[in-house]
């Protein structure tokens, strides 16, 4: 330890030990090995739904001196861990090394220009079985607006046609999950809570309708997400929540989106991130129900006219049927979810909290039953379309 480095430690790990590791940021972020550190806070950021495998996050910040001058300096730093076997495999879509592995290849350095990430410093196992990831600071705005959401729809457009076109080549890493939501959806019904003995006593026609349906699409679960892995395939993120996406103001253009936490990477369906960046943020209740039509309408559009961009001309019937379906699917937890909170509030019918996440869910299982239909009918045109290529026609 460096007696005269101000250090303060506001977290449980061991930062002092990192001085090495710290320096090796701070050079890579003023390109001066002669800086001197001076002071370290460490800070537990505290983030309030992380990962199964993120041990924590925290941000480290501090001064340093460059040419007698005070300059500061701040990082972040991820710890992941090893979690539930199947997190020990590569094609899990929650594969625990995977954003460890995503960092030190340098391919998001290789991203399309309509995407950016934060730079990654060091990534270091430990003796623990957790690995470090060092990662620059970003400081940027959550979007909130259907006009944010709508410009990182087109980003995404963008950032999808750009593998479409062949402008960018498909990553060929063994660790990229290539069936993102067919493990995703099996792993949620592995945990999501069993509902249907609390389902068969309750006799209400919209309860039981919306039990039916759900029912049907188990049925049909494995049909529909193969017909997403006929879509044409782009390079995607999967995980697309308010709090992975960061809008930095640049002072001669437009914003830059930048994407961070890429554990999920993924060769998907064109259209399926569109279906993750719509879905989880109503599930998360970042879209207020009032907008959810208003939200679904401006970000198809928004993406259509990103893959527009990059030249792709192709039928927008795959785009439209890969975020309609992508989005659907989602039902496989929010169903679940929606009686479970029903249940709940036969023994607490004063809790306004959960009628209000009953409320939500409500609607938005409403719009993965319309997305879900549509969908279907998408489904069968292509059909008649792929029919009448065949036939000469």
């Amino acid at each position: 330890m460096h007696s005269e480095i101000i250090l303060k430690n506001n977290s449980n790990i061991p930062i002092e030990d990192k001085i090495d590791q710290i320096n090796a940021c701070i050079e890579s972020i003023h390109g001066n090995s002669a800086a001197e550190l001076i002071s370290i806070t460490c800070e537990d950021i505290g983030y309030k739904t992380p990962n199964f495998t993120t041990s924590g996050i925290f941000r480290l910040h501090g001064l340093v001196k460059a040419f007698n001058e005070l300059k500061p300096w701040c990082v972040i730093l991820k710890i992941i861990k090893p979690d539930t076997a199947e997190k020990d495999n590569v094609e899990h879509h929650n594969y625990w090394k995977r954003e460890a592995l995503v960092l030190e290849s340098g391919i998001l350095r290789e991203l399309p220009d309509s995407i950016y990430s934060t730079e990654s410093y060091l990534v270091e196992e430990q003796q623990d079985g957790t690995i470090w990831i060092w990662m620059e600071y970003v400081k940027g705005v959550y979007p909130k607006t259907v006009e944010q959401f709508s410009y990182i729809a087109r980003q995404l457009g963008r950032f999808n046609g750009a593998y479409l076109k062949g402008i960018k080549m498909m990553p060929e890493y063994e660790w990229i999950c290539r069936a993102w939501l067919k493990s995703w959806s099996t792993a949620s019904r592995m945990y999501a809570p069993k509902m249907e003995e609390y389902v068969s006593r309750i006799s209400a026609d919209n309860v039981q309708s919306t039990w039916a349906w759900y029912q049907e699409m188990l049925e049909n679960i494995d049909s529909s997400i193969d017909s997403l892995q006929q879509l044409p395939r782009v390079l995607a993120h999967q995980d697309l929540s308010q709090m992975n996406m960061l809008l930095v103001k640049k002072e001669v253009s437009e914003s830059q989106l930048v994407l961070i936490d890429w554990q999920f990477m993924s060769i998907s369906g064109m259209g399926e991130d569109l279906g993750k960046l719509y879905g989880v943020n109503m599930s998360l209740g970042i879209i207020p129900p009032e907008q959810y039509i208003r939200f679904q309408s401006s970000l198809y559009n928004a993406y259509l006219e990103g893959l527009r961009d990059m030249g792709w001309q192709g039928d927008m019937g795959l785009v439209r049927y890969g975020f309609c379906l992508s989005t659907a699917l989602r039902s496989v937890w929010e169903v679940p979810q929606f009686f479970s909170i029903m249940a709940q509030l036969e023994n607490e019918p004063n809790n306004i909290k959960l009628e209000e996440r009953l409320t939500r869910l409500d609607c938005i299982i409403t719009v993965h039953k319309q997305m879900a239909e549509e969908a279907n009918s998408i489904k069968l045109t292509l059909k008649e379309k792929r029919s009448l290529i065949e036939d000469g026609i």
